[in-house]
């Protein structure tokens, strides 16, 4: 230390090594930084695309709890599969669809959440499936979601339908 503290305090300075060496430990230290900071970043987007797609799981289960909660006249297909029903909110021969977007759009036209809620783009829905049990009066919901990053989450929950098929329609084809 008091060799270094006399070549600072002399008139001679640094040899071209020294200042080689100074240089190169500098830019190490620079290296790592820069490597630490990339990697929290990463884990920064990592776990705010997974809280986010948690988020659009878990508003999109609130949305379809209550919307089938109180369908009516629910029409289904083979094995089950939803097809159409009434909707208090939509009305009668209510559809629901994926759009180009993959958000979640009733009869076609009408967007169920808007598009913030998929962080405009970042995320879809890929996959669903909604079977109902006419005799348990119960829908079955798939959901996964997808996004940027790798990231995916995927849910599977069950409705009571409490107007069953109450209704001019009820049946199942």
């Amino acid at each position: 230390m008091k060799r270094l503290r006399q070549k600072l305090k002399s008139s001679r300075g640094l040899t071209l090594v020294e200042m080689v060496a100074a240089a190169g430990v500098l830019a190490l230290l620079g290296l790592m930084l820069h490597t630490g900071l990339i990697m929290a970043q990463d884990s920064y987007n990592t776990m705010t695309g997974e809280a986010e797609s948690q988020l659009l799981l878990s508003t999109l289960s609130d949305l379809l709890s209550n919307e089938l909660r109180y369908a009516r006249d629910v029409v289904t297909g083979e094995g089950g599969n939803l097809q159409r029903y009434t909707s208090v909110n939509y009305g009668r021969n209510t559809t629901l669809s994926l759009d180009e977007n993959g958000q979640l759009e009733a009869d076609k036209q009408r967007q169920m959440l808007s598009g913030g809620a998929y962080g405009n783009g970042a995320y879809r829905l890929e996959t669903w499936s909604i079977v109902y049990d006419e005799a348990a009066c119960l829908f079955t919901v798939q959901l996964k979601v997808v996004g940027n990053n790798s990231i995916s989450n995927e849910t599977k929950f069950t409705v009571r339908c409490l107007n069953g098929n109450a209704g001019e329609e009820g049946r199942s084809t």
